[in-house]
């Protein structure tokens, strides 16, 4: 029973934990872009890091059902 609960617990506020985690990664690329600088290949891999959260973001996006507005 508390499995359940928890399940519940973290599908309703698995939106906050996206945006928390997609700041997490967004600002590790941010390092590891700036450290890949002088590694050269390393660089151009870890650059495209933050296309792909910001990608990922944007098409995960939760709709809303409220149309009243």
């Amino acid at each position: 029973m508390r499995k359940n609960k928890l399940i519940r617990i973290v599908s309703h506020n698995f939106h906050d934990y996206k945006m928390s985690y997609t700041m997490l990664y967004l600002g590790l690329s941010a390092g590891f872009g700036i450290l890949g600088n002088k590694f050269g290949m390393l660089y151009l891999v870890l650059s495209f890091l933050p296309v792909l959260v910001w990608s990922l973001l944007w098409f995960n996006e939760r709709k809303t059902t409220d149309t009243s507005l």
